[in-house]
């Protein structure tokens, strides 16, 4: 009888490190966003850091998901999902995903902005305002 015990509070208490940290990596979009190449629509994403160095967004509504490499990065916080947005003038672009339990950020390719953003004669350079979300 108290093997079986000893294996349903460990169960338990593997389910519940999992639901918190489920609802520490749910974050929210208020608007359309580019992650390498690829746009993702607004709303709410499940974002996971994979072990194999990639990370994946989940839209928790049922729209497309995505999964993506990244390089490592930097991380200024813990504990809590943080995205570093570049804003141009009409896109956003993922540069960077700080994610609970991993142990780097993930950076994010940014030089396919040449790609989406038209760059005229009058355009000299384009700088990006930083734009930061943090998790729910």
């Amino acid at each position: 009888m108290k093997p079986a015990i000893y294996k349903m509070m460990v169960l338990v208490a593997m389910l519940t490190i999992a639901v918190s940290t489920l609802s520490a990596q749910q974050t929210g979009s208020r608007f359309s966003f580019v992650v390498n190449g690829q746009t993702l629509p607004a709303g709410d994403y499940f974002i996971e850091g994979l072990w194999w160095n990639a990370v994946a967004f989940h839209n928790l509504k049922g729209g497309p998901g995505l999964v993506v490499l990244a390089q490592y990065g930097p991380r200024t916080q813990e504990g809590k999902t943080k995205l570093v947005f570049h804003r141009y003038p009409d896109r956003y672009i993922l540069a960077a995903a700080e994610l609970p339990n991993t142990d780097h950020g993930r950076a994010f390719q940014t030089d396919v902005v040449t790609h989406v953003i038209k760059i005229g004669p009058q355009v000299s350079q384009v700088k990006p305002q930083v734009v930061e979300i943090a998790g729910k």
